[in-house]
C-alpha cells in the first residue's frame, strides 16, 4: 500500500508540475534587450545589454533566448577577438525563483546605417525537461551608426589645403572673435574694437588682439551617388560618404554655415535627403544622421537634373562625386558658366588605395 500511495503521489506531483508550467511558465517572465548607446561611429565597440527576470515562485531551469541581430555586427570576446557567427545572439540561462540575470554581448559596428533590435525568441522547459514552451517578443531598440571620420593623411591634408586656399581666395575668411591668437602692433587698417588697452598701457604703444580666421560664407555640400555600374566596388561610395562627414566636421569647426544635399535616399522612407544651413554641433549631428541613413539599395535620381535646377548665387557648392559621367560633367560646367561658385572633389579607388582630387574649381 505505501508503494502504491507513493506512486500516486509522484504521478500527482508530475501532473501538478506539468499543469503549473503549462499555464504559468511565462508569468512574471520579462526579457529586456537594448543597445548600450543610441549613436556610434563605424568601428566603435558597443554591447547589447540583456536582462532576463523571473518574478514568480516557479523556477525555470532551462531558458534559451535568441535575439535577431544585424549581420553587419562583428561579435567579440573580452579580449577583442571575433566570435564565430554561429549562435551569436543566443544565450542559455537557469532562472531560479525571483531572480534576474544580466548579460552583455560586445560587438563592433562594421558599417554605417540604422539598426534595430525588433524581435526575440524565448524557449523554456519544465523541471523534467519534458515539456517545451516557446514565445516571441517584440523589442524596441535602435542604433544609428555614423560614417567614420577619416584620418588625415598627407594626401587628404593636401587636398584640404587646396580647398582652404580656393575658399580663402574668395575673401570668405573673417576673424573669429572667440579664438584669441595673440597681440601685435596697431595698424591703421585695424578696427578700434580690436585694441587691447591693457597691453597698450604696458607697451606704451597701441596693441591689438589677433584672432583666428574662420570661414563665414555659406557652403553647400553636394554628395553625388550616381551609379558607377554593377561591377564597381561599393566601398567607393562609402569612402565618399566618409569624406563628406569629415569635410562637414572640418568646415563647421572653422565656423562655416553648411548645408547638405544628396541624391541618395533614406534607408527607411526612401525619400530624398538634405539638411538646411547651420553652424552648430547639433546641425553637424543632423548631417551625420542623414549620412548614416543613406541607402545605396534604392535607385538614385541623376544628379545632373538637380545641378541644372541650381540658381542660388549666395552659396559655394562643393560636390563630392566619384561619378564622372558626361551628363553630370556637362551639367557642372553649365553651372559654373552661369557664374555660380562651385568646386568638385573626385574620390577614386586605385589598387585598393583611395585617392582624392580637387578639380574643376570655379569661384565667381
Amino acid at each position: 500500500m505505501p508503494v502504491i500511495l507513493l506512486g500516486i503521489f509522484v504521478l500527482l506531483m508530475l501532473a501538478l508540475q506539468a499543469l503549473a508550467y503549462k499555464h504559468l511558465w511565462d508569468r512574471g517572465l520579462s526579457f529586456k534587450v537594448r543597445f548600450s548607446a543610441k549613436e556610434a561611429y563605424e568601428g566603435d565597440v558597443l554591447h547589447i545589454k540583456q536582462e532576463l527576470a523571473n518574478k514568480k515562485f516557479l523556477p525555470l531551469p532551462w531558458v534559451n533566448t535568441r535575439i535577431f541581430v544585424p549581420a553587419e555586427f562583428t561579435f567579440i570576446d573580452r579580449q577583442g577577438k571575433p566570435i564565430s557567427p554561429e549562435g551569436k545572439g543566443s544565450s542559455l540561462y537557469a532562472l531560479m525563483i525571483y531572480t534576474a540575470i544580466r548579460k552583455k554581448h560586445n560587438f563592433i559596428c562594421k558599417k554605417r546605417g540604422v539598426y534595430n533590435l525588433r524581435e526575440a525568441a524565448i524557449r523554456a522547459n519544465d523541471l523534467l525537461h519534458i515539456q517545451q514552451f516557446d514565445k516571441n517578443m517584440l523589442l524596441k531598440s535602435e542604433l544609428t551608426v555614423f560614417p567614420k571620420i577619416l584620418d588625415i593623411d598627407d594626401e587628404l591634408d593636401f587636398m584640404f589645403k587646396q580647398l582652404d586656399s580656393a575658399l580663402m581666395s574668395q575673401k570668405i575668411i573673417d576673424p573669429d572673435p572667440f579664438e584669441f591668437r595673440g597681440i601685435r602692433d596697431y595698424q591703421p587698417t585695424d578696427a578700434l574694437k580690436s585694441i587691447n588697452f591693457k597691453a597698450s598701457a604696458i607697451a606704451q604703444t597701441l596693441m591689438v588682439n589677433v584672432h583666428a580666421p574662420t570661414v563665414s560664407q555659406k557652403l553647400m555640400l553636394v554628395l553625388n551617388l550616381d551609379s558607377l555600374g554593377p561591377w564597381q566596388d561599393p566601398e567607393i561610395y562609402e569612402q565618399s560618404i566618409r569624406l563628406t562627414a569629415t569635410l562637414a566636421q572640418r568646415l563647421i569647426q572653422q565656423g562655416a554655415s553648411i548645408s547638405f544635399v544628396t541624391n541618395g535616399r533614406d534607408c527607411v522612407t526612401a525619400t530624398p535627403m538634405g539638411v538646411g544651413g547651420g553652424t552648430s554641433d547639433g546641425h553637424l549631428y543632423k548631417i551625420f544622421e542623414c549620412l548614416a541613413r543613406v541607402s545605396l539599395g534604392y535607385q538614385r535620381a541623376p544628379m545632373a537634373d538637380h545641378v541644372q535646377e541650381i540658381i542660388n548665387r549666395e552659396e559655394v557648392f562643393i560636390f563630392i562625386s566619384p561619378y564622372q559621367g558626361d551628363d553630370f560633367v556637362e551639367a557642372f560646367d553649365d553651372l559654373t558658366s552661369r557664374g555660380i561658385a562651385a568646386l568638385m572633389i573626385v574620390p577614386s579607388l586605385n589598387k585598393e588605395d583611395f585617392k582624392w582630387q580637387l578639380t574643376k574649381t570655379h569661384l565667381a
